[in-house]
């Protein structure tokens, strides 16, 4: 899995109109190149366009197939979509307050809660593990995304506070044995 590009507004949500900017392109045309060394199969994308910009700098270079999948987008934030968390505090406290404080079962209002991004995320990580058996899947998604999939992984609960790192075009690598097993997180050499 590879998480986007960064944006020039890096407090908001992920805006599909939102274009890179040029620390985010610089970011993607190094991960790009890097990719290049990197074997693999297939590569997925999110619909949204910092995904498919990341995803696509990498295969301008691998000449792979881009498969856009929905299932590959950021929490539905619902009445907080495309604003900051300080927009989304005076817009709508309550619903702020409970969405800080009520656990990760709790449905923001038009969105959807934690539990259901990580049970829609496993549902297209496992269904590509078992349509494309022993082959190397690329996933270009986002942070959130990442980071329940990485829980569900390493055995935490989504309440479990996240102590790693997802920043903009980092790696992370599982292994399927009968269980999925992290072999790298979060890796940003191409950056260096």
């Amino acid at each position: 899995m590879v998480r986007q590009s960064g944006t020039h507004r890096s407090e908001c949500r992920d805006i599909p109109t939102v274009i890179c900017h040029s620390v985010g392109q610089a970011q993607i045309q190094a991960l790009g190149q890097w990719m290049k060394n990197v074997p693999f199969d297939l590569i997925y994308s999110s619909d949204s366009l910092r995904a498919k910009q990341t995803a696509e700098a990498i295969t301008q270079f691998s000449g792979h197939e881009l498969k856009i999948d929905l299932r590959l987008r950021e929490k539905n934030l619902g009445v907080f979509e495309g604003l900051t968390s300080e927009e989304a505090r005076e817009r709508h406290p309550e619903v702020f307050r409970l969405f800080k404080t009520a656990g990760s079962k709790y449905v923001i209002d038009e969105g959807e809660s934690t539990q259901q991004l990580q049970d829609r995320a496993l549902e297209i990580v496992n269904e590509i593990r078992i349509k494309h058996p022993e082959e190397r899947v690329l996933l270009v998604t986002h942070g959130g995304f990442i980071r329940v999939v990485m829980k569900h992984s390493l055995g935490l609960s989504l309440e479990t506070p996240t102590r790693f790192l997802i920043r903009n075009t980092g790696v992370f690598r599982l292994v399927w044995d009968d269980k999925w097993l992290v072999s790298q997180m979060g890796g940003v050499s191409h950056l260096e």
